[in-house]
Protein backbone atom coordinates (compact mmCIF):
# COMPACT_ATOMS: atom_id res chain seq x y z
CA UNK A 1 0.00 0.00 0.00
CA UNK A 2 1.40 3.38 -1.02
CA UNK A 3 0.80 6.32 1.31
CA UNK A 4 0.90 9.78 -0.21
CA UNK A 5 3.01 12.39 1.57
CA UNK A 6 0.12 14.86 1.28
CA UNK A 7 -2.11 12.48 3.27
CA UNK A 8 0.46 12.43 6.06
CA UNK A 9 0.52 16.24 6.06
CA UNK A 10 -3.28 16.33 6.28
CA UNK A 11 -3.24 13.94 9.25
CA UNK A 12 -0.79 16.19 11.07
CA UNK A 13 -2.80 19.27 10.10
CA UNK A 14 -5.99 17.69 11.45
CA UNK A 15 -4.18 16.91 14.73
CA UNK A 16 -3.04 20.54 15.01
CA UNK A 17 -6.54 21.80 14.23
CA UNK A 18 -8.19 19.54 16.81
CA UNK A 19 -5.79 20.79 19.48
CA UNK A 20 -6.25 24.42 18.40
CA UNK A 21 -2.61 24.96 17.48
CA UNK A 22 -3.61 27.50 14.86
CA UNK A 23 -0.21 29.14 14.36
CA UNK A 24 1.47 25.79 13.74
CA UNK A 25 -1.37 24.77 11.41
CA UNK A 26 -0.99 27.96 9.38
CA UNK A 27 2.77 27.47 9.02
CA UNK A 28 2.35 23.82 7.99
CA UNK A 29 -0.23 24.65 5.32
CA UNK A 30 1.80 27.59 4.01
CA UNK A 31 5.09 25.65 3.76
CA UNK A 32 3.60 22.47 2.26
CA UNK A 33 0.87 24.01 0.13
CA UNK A 34 -1.50 21.31 1.41
CA UNK A 35 -4.88 22.54 2.66
CA UNK A 36 -6.88 20.58 5.19
CA UNK A 37 -10.33 21.25 3.70
CA UNK A 38 -12.23 19.78 6.65
CA UNK A 39 -14.80 20.96 9.19
CA UNK A 40 -15.27 19.59 12.69
CA UNK A 41 -18.81 18.44 12.05
CA UNK A 42 -20.78 18.65 8.80
CA UNK A 43 -24.19 19.00 10.46
CA UNK A 44 -22.93 21.79 12.72
CA UNK A 45 -21.31 23.54 9.75
CA UNK A 46 -24.57 23.54 7.79
CA UNK A 47 -26.54 24.55 10.87
CA UNK A 48 -24.23 27.54 11.39
CA UNK A 49 -24.90 28.70 7.82
CA UNK A 50 -28.66 28.24 8.06
CA UNK A 51 -28.62 29.98 11.47
CA UNK A 52 -26.54 32.90 10.19
CA UNK A 53 -23.64 32.33 12.62
CA UNK A 54 -21.19 33.87 10.19
CA UNK A 55 -18.17 34.16 12.49
CA UNK A 56 -18.04 30.37 12.89
CA UNK A 57 -18.75 29.81 9.19
CA UNK A 58 -15.99 32.15 8.00
CA UNK A 59 -13.48 30.56 10.39
CA UNK A 60 -14.26 27.13 8.91
CA UNK A 61 -14.24 28.33 5.29
CA UNK A 62 -10.91 30.15 5.63
CA UNK A 63 -9.21 26.88 6.65
CA UNK A 64 -10.81 24.89 3.83
CA UNK A 65 -9.92 24.99 0.14
CA UNK A 66 -13.31 26.30 -0.99
CA UNK A 67 -13.57 27.38 -4.67
CA UNK A 68 -13.55 31.12 -5.26
CA UNK A 69 -17.09 31.29 -6.63
CA UNK A 70 -18.49 29.61 -3.50
CA UNK A 71 -16.58 32.00 -1.23
CA UNK A 72 -17.83 34.96 -3.25
CA UNK A 73 -21.44 33.78 -2.85
CA UNK A 74 -20.94 33.40 0.90
CA UNK A 75 -19.45 36.88 1.36
CA UNK A 76 -22.14 38.36 -0.87
CA UNK A 77 -24.82 36.82 1.34
CA UNK A 78 -23.22 38.26 4.48
CA UNK A 79 -23.00 41.75 2.93
CA UNK A 80 -26.68 41.60 1.93
CA UNK A 81 -27.76 40.49 5.40
CA UNK A 82 -25.75 43.28 7.01
CA UNK A 83 -27.44 45.73 4.65
CA UNK A 84 -30.83 44.35 5.74
CA UNK A 85 -29.86 44.99 9.37
CA UNK A 86 -28.69 48.53 8.39
CA UNK A 87 -25.23 47.64 9.71
CA UNK A 88 -23.40 49.48 6.95
CA UNK A 89 -19.96 49.82 8.55
CA UNK A 90 -19.10 46.08 8.69
CA UNK A 91 -20.86 45.56 5.34
CA UNK A 92 -18.64 48.13 3.59
CA UNK A 93 -15.55 46.69 5.30
CA UNK A 94 -16.34 43.23 3.91
CA UNK A 95 -17.11 44.67 0.49
CA UNK A 96 -13.95 46.76 0.21
CA UNK A 97 -11.33 44.87 2.23
CA UNK A 98 -11.79 41.14 1.64
CA UNK A 99 -10.24 38.98 -1.06
CA UNK A 100 -13.50 37.38 -2.33
CA UNK A 101 -15.14 40.77 -2.80
CA UNK A 102 -12.05 42.12 -4.57
CA UNK A 103 -12.25 39.11 -6.88
CA UNK A 104 -15.93 39.90 -7.52
CA UNK A 105 -15.08 43.53 -8.33
CA UNK A 106 -12.51 42.55 -10.96
CA UNK A 107 -14.36 39.63 -12.55
CA UNK A 108 -18.03 40.69 -12.23
CA UNK A 109 -18.12 44.48 -11.80
CA UNK A 110 -21.89 44.73 -12.39
CA UNK A 111 -22.59 42.33 -9.53
CA UNK A 112 -20.18 44.27 -7.31
CA UNK A 113 -21.81 47.60 -8.17
CA UNK A 114 -25.21 46.12 -7.29
CA UNK A 115 -23.92 45.50 -3.77
CA UNK A 116 -22.56 49.05 -3.55
CA UNK A 117 -25.93 50.45 -4.60
CA UNK A 118 -27.66 48.23 -2.06
CA UNK A 119 -25.58 49.79 0.74
CA UNK A 120 -26.51 53.31 -0.39
CA UNK A 121 -30.28 52.77 -0.41
CA UNK A 122 -32.55 53.90 2.39
CA UNK A 123 -34.97 50.99 1.88
CA UNK A 124 -34.46 47.24 1.62
CA UNK A 125 -36.40 44.85 -0.60
CA UNK A 126 -35.71 41.20 0.50
CA UNK A 127 -37.23 39.73 -2.66
CA UNK A 128 -34.96 41.79 -4.86
CA UNK A 129 -31.83 41.45 -2.67
CA UNK A 130 -32.01 37.69 -2.09
CA UNK A 131 -33.83 36.63 -5.22
CA UNK A 132 -36.34 35.01 -2.88
CA UNK A 133 -36.20 34.58 0.91
CA UNK A 134 -33.17 34.94 3.13
CA UNK A 135 -33.68 31.46 4.62
CA UNK A 136 -33.90 29.80 1.19
CA UNK A 137 -30.67 31.49 0.11
CA UNK A 138 -28.93 30.35 3.32
CA UNK A 139 -30.01 26.76 2.72
CA UNK A 140 -28.75 26.89 -0.87
CA UNK A 141 -25.35 28.21 0.28
CA UNK A 142 -25.17 25.54 2.98
CA UNK A 143 -25.67 22.78 0.40
CA UNK A 144 -23.13 24.30 -1.97
CA UNK A 145 -20.43 24.68 0.68
CA UNK A 146 -21.15 21.27 2.20
CA UNK A 147 -20.24 19.73 -1.15
CA UNK A 148 -16.79 21.36 -1.01
CA UNK A 149 -15.66 20.31 2.49
CA UNK A 150 -15.43 17.06 4.41
CA UNK A 151 -15.62 16.03 8.06
CA UNK A 152 -12.67 13.94 9.26
CA UNK A 153 -13.07 11.35 12.04
CA UNK A 154 -11.82 12.75 15.38
CA UNK A 155 -8.33 11.81 16.62
CA UNK A 156 -7.56 10.06 13.31
CA UNK A 157 -3.78 10.38 13.69
CA UNK A 158 -3.75 9.02 17.24
CA UNK A 159 -6.11 6.20 16.24
CA UNK A 160 -3.85 5.08 13.38
CA UNK A 161 -0.75 5.25 15.58
CA UNK A 162 -2.48 3.22 18.29
CA UNK A 163 -3.55 0.57 15.79
CA UNK A 164 -0.04 0.37 14.35
CA UNK A 165 1.55 -0.04 17.78
CA UNK A 166 -1.03 -2.69 18.74
CA UNK A 167 -0.16 -4.67 15.58
CA UNK A 168 3.56 -4.37 16.34
CA UNK A 169 2.92 -5.67 19.85
CA UNK A 170 0.99 -8.65 18.45
CA UNK A 171 3.93 -9.40 16.15
CA UNK A 172 6.39 -9.15 19.02
CA UNK A 173 8.18 -6.19 17.44
CA UNK A 174 7.72 -3.96 20.48
CA UNK A 175 7.36 -5.06 24.12
CA UNK A 176 4.01 -4.83 25.89
CA UNK A 177 3.61 -2.96 29.13
CA UNK A 178 6.80 -0.90 28.83
CA UNK A 179 6.77 2.80 27.86
CA UNK A 180 7.26 3.06 24.09
CA UNK A 181 9.48 5.53 22.25
CA UNK A 182 7.10 6.15 19.35
CA UNK A 183 9.69 7.88 17.16
CA UNK A 184 12.27 5.07 17.28
CA UNK A 185 9.84 2.18 17.82
CA UNK A 186 11.48 0.73 20.90
CA UNK A 187 10.94 0.59 24.63
CA UNK A 188 12.07 3.65 26.48
CA UNK A 189 15.05 3.08 28.71
CA UNK A 190 14.60 4.29 32.25
CA UNK A 191 16.81 7.36 32.52
CA UNK A 192 18.74 7.37 35.80
CA UNK A 193 18.54 10.56 37.75
CA UNK A 194 17.39 12.15 40.94
CA UNK A 195 13.84 13.26 41.60
CA UNK A 196 13.44 17.01 41.39
CA UNK A 197 10.83 19.31 42.81
CA UNK A 198 8.57 20.69 40.04
CA UNK A 199 9.57 24.29 39.42
CA UNK A 200 7.87 25.22 36.12
CA UNK A 201 4.16 25.77 35.58
CA UNK A 202 3.06 23.96 32.43
CA UNK A 203 -0.42 25.40 31.95
CA UNK A 204 -3.34 27.14 33.64
CA UNK A 205 -7.00 26.26 33.17
CA UNK A 206 -9.45 28.98 34.15
CA UNK A 207 -13.05 28.40 35.22
CA UNK A 208 -16.00 30.75 35.49
CA UNK A 209 -16.22 32.95 38.60
CA UNK A 210 -18.97 30.91 40.27
CA UNK A 211 -17.50 27.56 39.25
CA UNK A 212 -14.50 25.67 40.55
CA UNK A 213 -13.18 22.12 40.12
CA UNK A 214 -13.58 19.59 42.93
CA UNK A 215 -11.50 16.82 41.33
CA UNK A 216 -9.17 16.08 38.42
CA UNK A 217 -7.82 12.96 36.72
CA UNK A 218 -5.34 12.29 33.93
CA UNK A 219 -6.19 9.64 31.36
CA UNK A 220 -3.67 6.73 31.32
CA UNK A 221 -2.95 7.47 27.63
CA UNK A 222 -1.88 10.97 28.60
CA UNK A 223 -4.12 12.70 26.06
CA UNK A 224 -6.73 14.17 28.43
CA UNK A 225 -7.16 15.83 31.78
CA UNK A 226 -10.68 15.48 33.20
CA UNK A 227 -12.10 18.02 35.63
CA UNK A 228 -15.24 17.70 37.71
CA UNK A 229 -16.77 20.95 38.98
CA UNK A 230 -19.22 22.15 41.58
CA UNK A 231 -21.96 22.75 39.01
CA UNK A 232 -21.91 19.09 37.91
CA UNK A 233 -19.96 19.42 34.65
CA UNK A 234 -17.24 16.99 33.62
CA UNK A 235 -14.89 18.46 31.00
CA UNK A 236 -12.04 16.85 29.11
CA UNK A 237 -9.03 19.06 28.33
CA UNK A 238 -6.33 18.39 25.75
CA UNK A 239 -2.88 17.93 27.29
CA UNK A 240 -1.38 19.44 24.12
CA UNK A 241 -3.25 22.75 23.97
CA UNK A 242 -4.70 22.77 27.53
CA UNK A 243 -8.04 23.80 26.11
CA UNK A 244 -11.33 21.87 25.98
CA UNK A 245 -10.65 18.89 23.68
CA UNK A 246 -12.51 20.04 20.57
CA UNK A 247 -11.66 16.84 18.68
CA UNK A 248 -14.36 15.19 20.83
CA UNK A 249 -17.44 16.02 18.79
CA UNK A 250 -19.84 16.37 21.72
CA UNK A 251 -17.55 18.90 23.42
CA UNK A 252 -17.16 20.86 20.19
CA UNK A 253 -20.98 21.17 20.24
CA UNK A 254 -20.87 22.24 23.94
CA UNK A 255 -22.76 19.07 24.88
CA UNK A 256 -20.68 18.47 28.01
CA UNK A 257 -20.89 15.48 30.34
CA UNK A 258 -22.98 16.39 33.36
CA UNK A 259 -24.05 15.09 36.77
CA UNK A 260 -27.14 16.16 38.73
CA UNK A 261 -25.03 17.83 41.43
CA UNK A 262 -21.40 18.59 42.32
CA UNK A 263 -18.80 16.15 41.01
CA UNK A 264 -16.70 14.71 43.85
CA UNK A 265 -14.43 12.14 42.16
CA UNK A 266 -13.22 11.06 38.72
CA UNK A 267 -11.50 7.99 37.27
CA UNK A 268 -10.44 6.77 33.82
CA UNK A 269 -10.48 3.14 32.70
CA UNK A 270 -7.06 1.56 32.00
CA UNK A 271 -7.56 1.93 28.22
CA UNK A 272 -8.70 5.57 28.59
CA UNK A 273 -11.93 4.74 26.73
CA UNK A 274 -14.24 5.29 29.73
CA UNK A 275 -14.48 7.99 32.37
CA UNK A 276 -16.38 7.61 35.63
CA UNK A 277 -17.69 10.40 37.86
CA UNK A 278 -19.16 10.30 41.35
CA UNK A 279 -21.34 13.06 42.78
CA UNK A 280 -22.23 14.77 46.03
CA UNK A 281 -25.65 13.14 45.88
CA UNK A 282 -24.29 9.59 45.85
CA UNK A 283 -24.69 8.96 42.10
CA UNK A 284 -22.22 7.47 39.63
CA UNK A 285 -22.11 7.93 35.85
CA UNK A 286 -19.82 6.25 33.30
CA UNK A 287 -19.35 7.68 29.79
CA UNK A 288 -17.45 6.70 26.66
CA UNK A 289 -14.69 9.25 26.10
CA UNK A 290 -14.83 9.09 22.28
CA UNK A 291 -18.58 9.66 21.88
CA UNK A 292 -19.87 11.04 25.19
CA UNK A 293 -22.46 8.25 25.32
CA UNK A 294 -23.53 7.25 28.82
CA UNK A 295 -22.65 3.61 29.50
CA UNK A 296 -24.28 3.31 32.90
CA UNK A 297 -25.82 5.40 35.68
CA UNK A 298 -26.59 4.14 39.15
CA UNK A 299 -27.22 5.47 42.63
CA UNK A 300 -24.79 4.25 45.28
CA UNK A 301 -26.23 5.99 48.34
CA UNK A 302 -28.55 8.90 48.92
CA UNK A 303 -27.00 10.00 52.23
CA UNK A 304 -23.30 9.99 51.28
CA UNK A 305 -21.21 11.56 48.56
CA UNK A 306 -19.15 9.26 46.36
CA UNK A 307 -15.63 9.93 47.64
CA UNK A 308 -13.48 7.84 45.26
CA UNK A 309 -13.70 5.51 42.27
CA UNK A 310 -11.45 3.10 40.33
CA UNK A 311 -11.89 0.74 37.36
CA UNK A 312 -10.93 -2.92 37.25
CA UNK A 313 -8.05 -3.89 34.96
CA UNK A 314 -10.38 -4.98 32.13
CA UNK A 315 -12.69 -1.97 32.55
CA UNK A 316 -15.79 -4.09 33.16
CA UNK A 317 -16.25 -3.15 36.82
CA UNK A 318 -15.94 -0.01 38.90
CA UNK A 319 -15.09 0.22 42.59
CA UNK A 320 -16.63 3.19 44.45
CA UNK A 321 -16.20 4.47 47.98
CA UNK A 322 -18.87 6.31 49.96
CA UNK A 323 -19.12 6.95 53.66
CA UNK A 324 -17.22 4.12 55.34
CA UNK A 325 -18.06 1.50 52.71
CA UNK A 326 -16.81 0.25 49.33
CA UNK A 327 -18.81 -1.40 46.56
CA UNK A 328 -18.02 -3.05 43.23
CA UNK A 329 -20.53 -2.50 40.40
CA UNK A 330 -20.66 -4.33 37.08
CA UNK A 331 -20.91 -2.01 34.09
CA UNK A 332 -22.87 -4.49 31.99
CA UNK A 333 -25.64 -4.98 34.56
CA UNK A 334 -25.27 -1.86 36.66
CA UNK A 335 -25.78 -4.07 39.70
CA UNK A 336 -23.73 -4.22 42.88
CA UNK A 337 -21.45 -7.28 42.82
CA UNK A 338 -19.79 -6.98 46.21
CA UNK A 339 -19.70 -4.71 49.26
CA UNK A 340 -16.86 -4.16 51.72
CA UNK A 341 -17.43 -2.95 55.28
CA UNK A 342 -15.03 -2.34 58.13
CA UNK A 343 -13.72 1.20 57.93
CA UNK A 344 -14.61 3.35 60.92
CA UNK A 345 -14.01 6.63 59.06
CA UNK A 346 -14.85 7.86 55.55
CA UNK A 347 -13.13 6.07 52.68
CA UNK A 348 -10.90 8.37 50.65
Amino acid sequence: MDIEATDVVRLIAQFLKEHRLQASLAVLQRETGVSLCTVDNMDSFKADIVGGRWDAVLASVEQAQVPHDKRVALYEQIVVELAEQRDFGPARALLQQTEPMELLRTTQPDRYLALERLLSRTSFDPQHAYGGSREARRRAIAEELAGEVRSAPPSRLLTLLGQAVAWQQQQGLVPEGAPLDLLFGRAQAAAPGEDKVPCRQLATIKFAKKQHPNCVAFSPCGAYLATGSTDGFVELWSTVSWKVAAELEYQAKSALLMMEDAVTCLAFSPKSDLVCAGSQGGRVSVWRVATGACVKRFTVASSHAVSCAAFSKDGSQVLVGFGSALRIYGLHSGSMLKEFQGHTAPVT
